[in-house]
């Protein structure tokens, strides 16, 4: 008999692709339960004995002790207030790319529904960079940022193993081999110029009541912006480590509010990615995209142009 203490079904990434945007459009269902910490990752370390590490502005920390859920009963308390016709969510975006974590959901909850948006890898990856940069998580440049990842450097660093986030075909199989149908894959461009019909879908295969959802979004959440200001980049990791302490309190109107106010003052778009690096990673990802292409039979020919 499957564990129904833990969640129902798992937005797993891909980072950087649209999972925050997705997590506020189906959390206005009335059958939906996501917890205040949007991000727990509790199925990260479950299995997984690696030493992994996160850098945390000058200091490089053991992850165990930045993720505050990787115990069972903090990661199952986190749903205690969920109705009991409701379904629980968890949407952790590194579920994807970590090689324990499908089997890891699997032996607790094997009739979980799994949900993964992708987004093109060359895209994602300079995305997720400078969101790590502008969260004190990564201090190297872009170009040697991947120099690092392609020397294997970066295996067991939370998050910012920019290339292997793209093998998006592997991270897949390993839970279309546990979940088979259990798995539904959403392209993130699908998610931005079709959101209702997106929405649609996912009501549709978690095996929701049709409900007429909010899905206008009109400014991306969670875009990554570059933060050049030295204060404001600590004010920024502060953010983050309060919410790993007390996450319903960084989530209140009054604190939110002004908070993202003075993200988006200060915060400046991105430069745009060098031509060396786009070629490079447009080399990188063309035989793994075509591989994806074929296991979802989707056309990826949009991607890397």
């Amino acid at each position: 008999m499957p564990d129904t203490r833990f969640p129902d079904f798992y937005v797993v990434g891909a980072a950087k692709a649209g999972t925050t945007s997705l997590v506020a459009m189906l959390s206005r269902h009335s059958q939906i339960y996501f917890p205040a910490e949007k991000e727990p990752h509790h199925f990260f370390l479950r299995d997984d004995v690696r030493e992994w590490t996160i850098r945390d502005g000058r200091r490089t920390l053991p992850l165990a002790r930045i993720l505050p859920f990787w115990k069972e009963s903090d990661y199952l308390g986190l749903y205690e207030e969920a109705g009991a016709g409701e379904l629980r969510g968890d949407a952790s975006t590194q579920y994807l790319v970590n090689e324990t974590t499908a089997s890891s959901i699997c032996s607790v909850r094997d009739v979980a529904r799994i949900i993964v948006i992708l987004r093109d890898p060359v895209e994602r990856a300079y995305s997720a960079w400078v969101h790590a940069t502008a969260r004190g998580e990564d201090g190297a440049d872009f170009s040697t940022a991947l120099d690092e990842c392609e020397a294997g450097l970066r295996r067991t660093s939370f998050a910012i193993d920019y290339l292997a986030e793209g093998h998006y075909a592997e991270h897949l199989a390993r839970y279309r081999l546990l979940f088979g149908d259990q798995v539904l894959v959403i392209l993130f461009e699908e998610l931005i110029a079709q959101p209702g019909e997106v929405v649609s879908t996912i009501q549709h295969f978690l095996g929701l009541r049709r409900e007429p959802l909010v899905t206008d979004i009109r400014e991306h959440r969670n875009r990554s912006v570059a933060l050049g200001n030295p204060l404001v980049r600590g004010v920024r990791i502060m953010a983050k480590r309060l919410r790993r302490i007390a996450p319903r309190f960084l989530d209140r109107p009054l604190v939110r509010r002004p908070y993202e106010a003075l993200l988006t003052r200060v915060g400046r778009k991105p430069a745009r990615m060098s031509d060396a690096d786009r070629m490079r990673l447009n080399a990188y990802y063309a035989a793994r995209n075509r591989k994806l292409s074929e296991m979802i039979g989707k056309d990826l020919s949009h991607w890397s142009r």
